[in-house]
């Protein structure tokens, strides 16, 4: 049954050629009115047969060809949704920690970025599975440009992972002691409260190598190399496949697009020197 299946337009010819190849045989034993009904039952059969089975065979590829392209256009659609789910993890942990400047909100900033970097192995995952629509060349440098990003994020949070208990138990000390001094001036009616606030904590936290090179996040720090360009690189080969799909044009034409950019990107790194590169 699956040969049968899997030839559809030799199954259609058949099962229209078989029945009119036996009205015509009958054709020659039987008086001429009823030749002449046999045959034009045989003509009518084959042509209106094969025609209409012609039609449905190319509106079922058709379909399947674009159901197939949707398909391959959400699968593109839903990693580009994941990868800025994580980028507006990561934008809102740089703007919250040195706002509160509180072991606290560190604390809870990085296990949001924890599940960041669980949210990019899924993708990863996905890339190592069927790529809906993706070229093997496109889904293995997407793969790469992601594991770079999750490494970072990991990187990131090993740096939490080793210092937040030192951090905590620090933040806790300071602020029993901010409460022992106000309780203290309350007794003793002072007219304004001592100035015991300091920036301790946040002073420890930006002791903090990784993070402080992610909260700065200059041109040349490690966030914007391992993570901002990785990104980009990612987001770019997906917004080209995405646009392949859409437009229906074949797999191999997007891959010799991007050999070829990425080519002109290698010539003309040779051709000048680096602006990151050290003098």
């Amino acid at each position: 049954m699956s040969w049968f299946r899997n030839r559809p337009l030799l199954t259609a010819t058949g099962v229209v050629l078989i029945p009119a190849a036996i009205a015509i045989t009958l054709a020659r034993f039987v008086d001429d009115d009823l030749r002449k009904g046999l045959y034009t039952g045989a003509i009518t059969l084959v042509f209106g047969g094969l025609l209409g089975g012609l039609l449905k065979i190319l509106l079922d590829d058709v379909t399947a060809a674009r159901r197939k392209r949707d398909d391959a256009a959400t699968f593109v659609r839903n990693v580009l949704n994941d990868l800025k789910t994580v980028y507006d993890r990561v934008g809102l942990a740089r703007i919250v920690i040195p706002a509160h400047r509180s072991t606290k909100t560190y604390g809870e900033e990085m296990r949001d970025l924890i599940k960041g970097r669980v949210q990019l192995k899924h993708v990863i995952r996905a890339l190592e599975g069927r790529a809906e629509g993706l070229t093997k060349v496109t889904a293995q440098n997407m793969r790469k440009e992601v594991n770079r990003m999750a490494t970072y994020l990991k990187v990131l949070t090993d740096e939490f992972k080793n210092n937040y208990k030192r951090l905590s138990d620090s933040q806790r000390e300071y602020e029993m002691r901010v409460e022992t001094e106000l309780k203290r001036s309350a007794e003793r009616r002072e007219a304004s409260p001592p100035d015991i606030f300091s920036t301790v904590v946040w002073d420890q936290l930006q002791r903090l190598e990784v993070l402080s090179d992610f909260i700065n996040g200059h041109y040349k720090s490690a966030y914007q190399t391992n993570f901002v360009a990785p990104l980009d690189e990612a987001s770019r080969l997906l917004r080209a496949e995405l646009a392949r799909i859409l437009s229906g044009k074949p797999p191999e034409s997007g891959e010799k697009k991007d050999l070829r950019f990425r080519q002109r990107v290698i010539d003309r790194r040779q051709q000048a020197p680096s602006k990151l590169s050290p003098p």
